[in-house]
């Protein structure tokens, strides 16, 4: 954990007084995760602030919406981002789907590819669910391609 906290602060420490806008407004694609695989929709509003839908049918079918703060960071076209939201849907495991809600946290990285309209991500979502099949859940890392535009 130690090491995750001294990585991220390099990560803010390197994006310091680098403010860049997103390289694209919206953008669609697939994430693969361990519990969330699905169709992901991204807008960025602003240079720091984006949502991103995920529609996940791995364990049933779960909606995602995100909030996402980004930090550009490393080189241009790389975006460190973190942020939270909810979750809903049904959600199946060993076969008993309930009906699922809870909330999500988020953090990243992303790289847009300058020359072509891609974008490719890795992430961590963990989440808490708080009805259906409760508690919390921390095993979500996910790689993401987009179609960016």
């Amino acid at each position: 954990m130690r090491k995750v906290l001294i990585l991220c602060s390099l990560l803010v420490l390197v994006a310091v007084g680098r403010l860049s806008a997103q390289d694209y407004n919206w953008a669609i694609g697939v994430r693969g995760g361990v519990t969330a695989t699905g169709i992901s929709v991204k807008h960025n509003f602003d240079p720091a602030n984006t949502i991103e839908a995920l529609v996940d049918f791995v364990q049933g079918v779960n909606v995602y919406a995100l909030y996402e703060r980004n930090i550009p960071v490393i080189s241009d076209g790389f975006h460190f981002y973190y942020g939270g939201g909810v979750n809903l849907g049904g959600w199946e495991k060993h076969d008993d789907t309930r009906f699922t809600m809870g909330i999500d946290g988020v953090i990243g990285l992303e790289y847009k590819i300058r020359s072509i309209p891609l974008a490719f991500s890795i992430d961590y979502k963990p989440c808490l669910n708080f009805a259906g099949h409760t508690g919390f859940h921390a095993a979500d890392f996910g790689l993401g391609i987009k179609v960016a535009f």
